[in-house]
This record gives C-alpha cells, sequence and structure tokens, in this order.
C-alpha cells in the first residue's frame, strides 16, 4: 500500500522548508522530501540578505512581510536564525545609478519604505570600512537586514517537524503522478506517495520535475567568500551594495562577505547531481573584489587562500522575465511550484510560502500574485538560447534598474 500524506513538498531548501513549516501549522501531514540531506544545498550557501524595497509594489509588499516573518519566527519558535536588523547602503559611482538611487527615494516614499539619501561621512559611520568619497550618490534603508542562511534552512525544517511533518532526506522524486489533470502524488526511489497536493520547491532541480509544463527558468553559479575574523568589523554593519559593480559586502562569521554577479555567469543547464559538484572559481570573486578596491581596500590580500577566504557558491535559479515562479502549476490540479529565486528568494521565503499557502487554501487570492504566476508563460514559446541570454543579462545586471541599464 502506498504511504500517504496531505501534501508533498519536494526539496528542503529555505523555500521548501518554509512551506512545510507554513502547512504543517495549517493542520496538513505533510512530508518534506529531498533527494539530498536535509537543508544541505544551495540555501545554506547564500549571502542571507534582505532589500525590502524592490523595483514594484508587489515585490515589495512582499519583501517588508518577509522581514516581519523572520522576526516572529525566532520568537515564535525559539529557533535562531542569526537575524542582524543591519540595514543597508547603495553606493553608486555614476551618474545613472545615482540617478536610480534618487528614483529609489522617491519609490520608497510612495510604498511606505524608510530611506534616505546619506553623504560619505555618515556612510562611513555606519559602515568603517567603506571608503565612498568619490560616491556619485549614497542611499541609506535602515529596515533592511541579514540572517544565517544555514541557521535559517536547517531551522524552518526543524520547525516543520516540530509540528509534525516528516522529513524524508535521499530520496529522490522520479515523478509526478498524475491522474487525468489531478496531481495523485510522486513516484520515488522508495516507492509510491499518494497526496492531493505536490509543491515543487527542488530549486535548481525544479524545472526537471514539472516535466508536464515548461517553466523558464535555469540555475546559474553564484559564488562569494568569507574572510578570517576581523576585529574591526562589527555584526551591526549595514550590508553595502555597490550598485555600478554589482558587488556586495556585509559582517559575516566575525569577517565580511563579499559576492556579486559577474557579467557573463556560469550557467547551468545540465544541473549537478548535488551543489558539490558544482566548479567553484575564486578567480571571479577577486575580480569583484578589485571592482570595489577604492570602496573597500580592507580586502587586499584577504581575498585569498593564503589570506584566509573561504569560497562558497550555489546553484540560484533565474527566470526569463527576472520574477519569481509562485502559484498553480497550469493543467496539473493540486500541483504547485515555488522558485525561480533570482538570486533573491531567502530572506523572503516565508512570505513567498506563506503567499503560495494562501492560495493553495484559496484559489481566488492567485489573482493578488498574478506577476508572479507560472500561469504567465502559458503558451508562450520561447527558445533555450533567448531564455540564456535574458537569464544571462538578468544576473550580470541585477543592481541595474532598466533606466540604467538602458544608459549603460
Amino acid at each position: 500500500m502506498a504511504k500517504r500524506a496531505d501534501a508533498i513538498v519536494i526539496g528542503s531548501g529555505a523555500l521548501g522548508g518554509s512551506v512545510a513549516w507554513q502547512l504543517s501549522r495549517a493542520g496538513y501531514r505533510t512530508l518534506l522530501i529531498d533527494r539530498h540531506a536535509i537543508a544541505s544545498q544551495t540555501s545554506p550557501r547564500a549571502a542571507g540578505l534582505s532589500a525590502v524595497l524592490r523595483p514594484g509594489a508587489l515585490m515589495t509588499r512582499l519583501a517588508v512581510r518577509g522581514v516581519e516573518l523572520l522576526s516572529a519566527f525566532e520568537a515564535e519558535t525559539g529557533i535562531p536564525i542569526g537575524l542582524h536588523r543591519s540595514g543597508s547602503l547603495k553606493v553608486a559611482r555614476s551618474a545613472a545609478l545615482a540617478a536610480q538611487i534618487h528614483e529609489e527615494m522617491r519609490r520608497a516614499e510612495a510604498y511606505g519604505v524608510a530611506a534616505r539619501i546619506i553623504d560619505a561621512g555618515e556612510a562611513t559611520a555606519l559602515m568603517p570600512q567603506l571608503q565612498a568619497d568619490h560616491a556619485a550618490a549614497i542611499g541609506y534603508y535602515p529596515d533592511d537586514v541579514y540572517l544565517d542562511p544555514a541557521l535559517f534552512t536547517h531551522g524552518v525544517a526543524r520547525a516543520a517537524a516540530d509540528l509534525g511533518a516528516e522529513l524524508m532526506p535521499d530520496t529522490a522524486v522520479e515523478e509526478i503522478v498524475l491522474a487525468g489533470d489531478r496531481v495523485a502524488g510522486v513516484h520515488t526511489a522508495r516507492g509510491m506517495i499518494a497526496a492531493p497536493l505536490v509543491v515543487d520547491a527542488a530549486g535548481a532541480w525544479a524545472r526537471g520535475l514539472a516535466a508536464m509544463v515548461r517553466l523558464p527558468m535555469v540555475a546559474v553559479r553564484h559564488q562569494l567568500i568569507v574572510t578570517r575574523p576581523l576585529p574591526e568589523v562589527r555584526p551591526d554593519e549595514p550590508i553595502t551594495r555597490v550598485l555600478d559593480a554589482n558587488v556586495y559586502v556585509r559582517p559575516c562569521d566575525g569577517g565580511l562577505m563579499l559576492g556579486g554577479y559577474e557579467s557573463v555567469p556560469l550557467l547551468l543547464p545540465e544541473v549537478p547531481a548535488d551543489v558539490a559538484g558544482l566548479p567553484l572559481d575564486l578567480g571571479v570573486v577577486q575580480d569583484l573584489a578589485a571592482a570595489v578596491r577604492l570602496e573597500f581596500p580592507v580586502f587586499g590580500n584577504l581575498v585569498t587562500e593564503a589570506g584566509g577566504a573561504r569560497l562558497r557558491g550555489g546553484m540560484p535559479t533565474m527566470t526569463l522575465d527576472d520574477e519569481h515562479l509562485i502559484g498553480p502549476v497550469p493543467g496539473a490540479e493540486g500541483f504547485f511550484v515555488i522558485g525561480g529565486c533570482n538570486v533573491g528568494g531567502l530572506s523572503t521565503a516565508l512570505s513567498f510560502a506563506e503567499a503560495l499557502c494562501t492560495v493553495i487554501a484559496d484559489p481566488g487570492a492567485a489573482a493578488a500574485i498574478a506577476p508572479l504566476l507560472p500561469a504567465r508563460f502559458a503558451g508562450r514559446e520561447v527558445s533555450e538560447a533567448a531564455l540564456h541570454q535574458a537569464c544571462r543579462l538578468h544576473y550580470g545586471q541585477h543592481y541595474w534598474s532598466a533606466a540604467a541599464r538602458a544608459a549603460g
């Protein structure tokens, strides 16, 4: 007899764990299944940054809600996730990106998000490692936070288990089983599991699982380094983004984290079986460090193996239109997807999961997240070459608005 559950969540990263926790809170007998160890792939290797101000009202609302839920999660569960209410800085070195920051100030006021322009002196007081006297503009966003990705990813899976969810690691899902046009469960290497509700939260592997519909997304390599501990670094220093260089810096484990988005990223249309098989390249991160040498001379010789740097990387997913994929899969009732993080899903995982669970409970609620629904791509034919080109552009100019991209 087949194993049964009310809901199956495939993938135990930040998104999958968050969905499993939310479903368990709602009373579903939930199974969180992963082909690897629980919480072991990309999410624990992420940067863990938030940016509550987003290009549109919907994503800003979800990002603000995400920070609220992160704070509530620690209070409700007692599980630490390394949450720091640090705020963030954005540094523009060109006229086009300075204009972008000024436009963000207008948008922040319209959306009710705290933000203001500051000078180089105030920026250095907040982030002592930053030298920004030459900046064209600096924005300060006091409500942004960062968290520990590994603590959070393990934490949501643990919280789901505490509410009765069953964790099923080292179990590959081989097929999403349909009965007519409705989901009936999954076939795994251990046998059939029956459920009327299946959520594909498999990250880099999500597209391969949803074989009945073409999800226009592709995995990409993202890398960052963490320096050795530095006595001058405080954990409350703000996340700092140098927009022109597509580079971010934040405190991490007593040192500094540096990562970013190279202009010609390594796409992964053939996804490695395990994140451990992802080829890493320290030279990419060294080039990113060199691009912000004026702003962060502190990195100097730190971004080397001899300097004690720890390189890590993961496989986030980019989508054709640079928006997330959240909601029902067309043509398969009871089958949902949550993914296409566009290198920005960890800090919003709880709010995305909340939005998805709201749609599961009330299909009419899907209208509120219409720009994120997989149905937006129904009937749209896009070549793999065009998909890859779009994803390279979205990744390589991640911090640039459309106007800034057009300017240069």
